[in-house]
């Protein structure tokens, strides 16, 4: 019978065993032996060794590919996306599975690449590139790939508006830096104004304050004048006085005056009449015609006596009166004079106390100038301190400026301020 040699046949079966724990994977290796005497189970035995040789051979290259496929994924799994399966096996489906992962991973590679370059590209600030975004159809690359274009599309956008702020910065920096520079210089000469014109209030203060002093003295000599215009008035009133008692003696004197004359006129015609009563008597008469002749011209002498001195008394009261209305036009004259001084103090008394308020007015405003003087100092230094930061910021603008012109991006040529 055809399995009649029944050891033969436990052999055959124990290697069949065997061959399937080889085709579980449960053993490594299986070891081909000829040990079936029969020929015709030598020849089932032969297939048998056939097919296991073969399947073992074909599992040895089927391994080699399974080798080269983990070894390509685990690099993979570890950001190695250059390896490729090299490997061929006898069946198509895992080389078909091989042909894929390879596909695969030279996608992977090429769009890892990609965006390699792109961010080296934006790291040396150029952003004019996009990623292809169809070399996957979606998924977490796919997502991958477009966070890249939309990271540039952001970083694009605020380049822009960096690069503008930057401009715009820059130009405001330079008339920032002009207007303080400006600021400062005219700080600086509005402090040296203020300097001088401190110095030349304190000087108006002092002439004020001396104007004051002199004003007090005008005021005390005015003062004298006027008690001296008083005591002239009553001087030229007693001389008016005088001038009338004057008068009144003179006029007294006039009319004693003329008594006399009258009295020597009389004196003459007795005399006169004496003498012509001398000459009657002759011889007898002689020494009374002497003596009425003696009298006579006594008479005459009184007479132009009396003549003279009535010229002199009317020339005297002439005087008199052209003293009295002299003293009357003095004494209105004083009085004008009097008046004037008493307008003139007034007038002191007004510049004195305007002189007082001047001076209370300049001493504030010298106070005022001095606090103006401190806080334009003070105002100095800050625009002295705002012109140093304009031009930190100016030189900042300019570095930034600088730098973003180095920067690539597109839409920067229509950028303008």
């Amino acid at each position: 019978m055809f399995f009649s040699n029944k050891k033969e046949i436990k052999n055959i079966l124990e290697f069949l065993d065997k061959f399937e724990l080889y085709m579980k994977n449960e053993t490594n290796s299986i070891q081909v032996r000829n040990e079936v005497e029969n020929k015709n189970l030598q020849a089932i035995e032969e297939k048998i060794a056939k097919i296991a040789s073969l399947y073992q051979d074909q599992k040895k290259s089927d391994l080699q590919v399974y080798g080269e496929i983990m070894i390509a994924c685990e690099k993979v799994s570890d950001g190695f996306t250059d390896d490729r399966i090299s490997s061929i096996s006898s069946d198509a489906k895992i080389n078909y599975i091989s042909k894929t992962l390879n596909k695969m991973s030279s996608k992977i590679d090429n769009a890892v690449g990609e965006v390699c370059e792109r961010l080296h590209e934006y790291e040396n600030q150029n952003y004019m590139n996009n990623v292809k975004e169809d070399l996957f159809r979606g998924g977490k690359l796919y997502d991958l790939l477009v966070g890249v274009n939309s990271l540039r599309t952001k970083v694009t956008i605020m380049l822009k508006d960096n690069y503008k702020d930057a401009l715009r910065a820059q130009n405001d920096s330079e008339i920032l830096s002009s207007e303080s520079s400006e600021l400062s210089l005219s700080a600086i000469e509005q402090a040296k104004t203020i300097e001088e014109t401190s110095a030349s209030i304190e000087e108006i203060a002092a002439n004020i304050s001396q104007n004051r002093q002199t004003t007090k003295e005008m005021a005390l000599i005015g003062q004298k004048v006027q008690e001296s215009s008083s005591l002239g008035i009553n001087l030229v009133s007693q001389t008016l006085t005088s001038m009338d008692e004057i008068s009144i003696a003179t006029k007294e004197a006039s009319e004693a005056i003329s008594i006399i004359a009258q009295i020597a006129f009389q004196t003459n015609i007795l005399s006169l009449n004496a003498a012509v009563e001398a000459a009657t008597a002759g011889e007898a008469g002689k020494g009374f015609a002497v003596v009425a002749q003696e009298v006579r011209s006594l008479a005459n002498k009184s007479a132009e006596a009396a003549k003279i001195i009535d010229n002199l008394m009317n020339n005297l009261t002439s005087k008199t009166i052209e003293g009295k209305n002299t003293s009357q036009n003095l004494v209105n004259e004083y009085e004008v004079l009097n008046e004037n001084i008493d307008e003139t103090l007034r007038l002191i008394r007004q510049v004195e106390t305007a002189s007082q308020q001047q001076e209370i007015g300049i001493t504030q405003i010298n106070n005022a100038v001095s606090q103006i003087d401190l806080l334009t100092q003070r105002n100095q230094k800050v625009a002295q301190s705002v012109n140093d930061i304009s031009l930190k910021s100016l030189s900042l603008a300019n570095e930034t400026v600088f730098n973003m012109e180095e920067v690539q991006f597109e839409g920067k040529e229509k950028i303008f301020i």
